[in-house]
């Protein structure tokens, strides 16, 4: 397993693979396998490095001692990335697995980006439209290019545009393998992936342990690793208002973000949202830092109130 994982990170697109995985037999992980084979997998030492563990309150000593904001969420985080490493500003239960809902869109997006073209068409199924959602207003037939899809599935977290993506590999099996020897190689040992949307099991129809699962922390390394390899994702985190177009040119319809705080605190690069019953309230965000070259990320799940808990964070510690 090693061996095969090493080559495919060290070539994105391979025809040989790519056959299997769209075949469908050759990349049937379960995620046991996963978690057993976790030991195997390379670890990026970089985005590991300088990340609490098991904390259920941190600080460093570049920001003011202040008092724990109080949250409603069961874990988050604030880091602060700059200068080649990364600090914990504050934490709560930042290693706590957690279902992340609609933040699993962020490693759909980096699969997507990484295994397809640039101008790839991808035509909307019947299948993709029946999932829950009521975003996207795709329709059976039309065909989109990716940064479109891309669009729709990160700023109106559409279902429907997440389970077209993986549909030029042959449907989600395949592609949800892929998200998870991503989450291996960047580290994020922690982190599984059961679908490409982040539905709920009784939503997506599926077993009811079979939940998409992360960390705080994980997620932490999962943003840095978009700021730094994927500035066309960082774009699209970015947008709050936007216009999507068919692959003919045709208007489609306008959408808006669902970050409620993206505009409305200043300092805001971009982020994603995520909700669902069993994994409450998700966001993630990426922040301007203080320093010039230093930018934050902050993490809450699992919240009553997601909005109203990162802005006690982020307001806490002057941002």
């Amino acid at each position: 397993m090693t061996n095969v994982f090493q080559f495919l990170t060290m070539n994105k697109i391979i025809p040989i693979f790519m056959a299997a995985v769209i075949g469908g037999g050759a990349f049937g992980l379960t995620i046991n396998a996963l978690q057993n084979a976790e030991n195997g997998f390379a670890v990026n030492k970089q985005f590991s490095a300088n990340v609490a563990q098991n904390a259920n309150v941190s600080t460093t000593t570049n920001w003011k001692q202040k008092s724990p904001p109080v949250i409603q969420a069961a874990s988050a985080v604030l880091t602060e990335v700059g200068g080649g490493g990364q600090s914990v500003v504050w934490a709560k239960n930042a290693d706590k697995k957690s279902p992340i809902a609609s933040l699993t869109k962020l490693m759909t997006a980096i699969i997507a980006a990484e295994f397809y073209k640039q101008n790839q068409n991808i035509t909307i199924t019947k299948q993709a439209v029946e999932q829950l959602d009521a975003a996207g207003f795709l329709r059976p037939g039309e065909r989109l290019n990716l940064e479109e899809l891309l669009k729709i599935m990160l700023v109106e977290s559409s279902n429907d545009a997440a389970f077209a993506l993986t549909e030029p590999m042959g449907g989600p099996n395949g592609f949800v393998g892929l998200m998870n020897l991503k989450a291996r190689d960047l580290g994020l040992n922690r982190t599984y992936f059961f679908n490409p949307n982040g539905l709920d099991p009784e939503d997506a129809g599926s077993p009811p342990e079979q939940i998409n699962l992360s960390t705080a922390n994980d997620l932490v390394n999962l943003a840095k690793y978009i700021v730094s390899e994927h500035p066309e994702i960082m774009r699209i985190l970015g947008e709050k208002k936007s216009a999507v177009y068919l692959n003919n040119g045709q208007f489609h319809h306008n959408i808006q973000s669902t970050n409620e705080l993206l505009g409305q605190v200043p300092d805001i690069i971009g982020g994603k949202t995520g909700t669902t019953d069993r994994a409450g309230g998700c966001l993630l965000l990426i922040i301007r830092g203080k320093t010039p070259g230093t930018y934050l990320i902050g993490v809450v799940l699992n919240s009553p109130d997601k909005f109203a808990d990162m802005e006690k964070i982020i307001e806490n510690y002057g941002l």
